[in-house]
């Protein structure tokens, strides 16, 4: 596998419809795929990569929004009805003061997705712990 870092664009600068990809998570999917020995090439591990970075991105989010206290986590999911309100300095205020150990949700969160992907066979969705209709952008 190349070193070359992929590009990332930055969240203010990415276009419509151009998604916004965290260059660590994606090399960290890529590293699992290739970890597992998948013969995937083309198109088809775009599609793994897409997915399994969908996925990751959503227990992420789920693990994030459980680590908040009960009062400001209630706070955010309302805030989080209406997306059209709530802005990357928003959700950068709520995560920043009220999640310090971010870092260990992060790790504890690649080492569960790590485990369900190795140890199935074939990757499907349907095997981690958030429902693939609300990772769907």
């Amino acid at each position: 596998m190349s070193q070359k870092e992929p590009e990332v664009t930055e969240p203010r600068q990415a276009g419509p419809s151009q998604p916004i990809r965290n260059p660590y998570i994606l090399n960290f999917c890529k590293v699992l795929v290739e970890r597992k020995g998948e013969k995937v090439e083309g198109e088809a591990l775009k599609k793994l990569l897409n997915d399994m970075y969908r996925l990751f991105e959503c227990m992420l989010g789920q693990n994030m929004i459980a680590a908040l206290p009960e009062e400001l986590r209630k706070e955010y999911l309302d805030a989080a009805e209406d997306l059209s309100k709530l802005t990357y300095e928003k959700i950068g205020e709520v995560f920043d003061k009220s999640v310090p150990d971010y870092e260990r949700i992060m790790k504890d969160t690649m080492k569960q997705f790590a485990e369900i992907f190795l140890r199935n066979r074939q990757f499907r969705p349907e095997d981690y712990p958030v429902p693939m209709e609300i990772c769907s952008v």
